[in-house]
């Protein structure tokens, strides 16, 4: 089913200062900082062959990614694999089980292409995403 690692997102205090530091100490510049008002947040992408690694800065404290990041700290929020057919895919991860979160378990992300969230409780605790392209 998988395809390829599509992103990671690691929640982080600062993504500015993230981004600062990756560029001072391994010599990568992201692809692009954005600030995204109506998700709460402001990622650092940056490409690392097909994968792309989102630093991901919570603006409200308050909110589930800002909950998680005061609760365990700086790190891994989820995983996506890359699949094609995602709604297929989506149904048959539904059809196994698999509480699904969003509109028919599908979503669009903040850089517009799809994705598909397991429910961790679904997942032995794993925040499992799938994610178009």
């Amino acid at each position: 089913m998988f395809e390829f690692i599509h992103h990671v997102r690691i929640l982080v205090h600062d993504a500015d200062a993230m981004a600062a530091y990756i560029e001072e100490n391994f010599g990568m510049t992201p692809v692009k900082i954005e600030v995204y008002p109506a998700r709460g947040m402001k990622n650092a992408i940056f490409k690392v062959g097909q994968t792309n690694v989102e630093f991901t800065e919570p603006l409200d404290p308050d909110s589930a990614m800002g909950q998680y990041l005061k609760t365990f700290g700086p790190g891994p929020y989820h995983m996506a694999f890359g699949v094609n057919d995602i709604a297929d895919k989506a149904a048959q991860l539904a059809a196994k089980g698999n509480e699904m979160r969003g509109e028919n378990g599908m979503s669009r992300s903040a850089e517009g292409y799809m994705t598909a969230n397991i429910a961790p409780t679904s997942a032995l605790g794993f925040p499992f995403q799938i994610a178009e392209g």
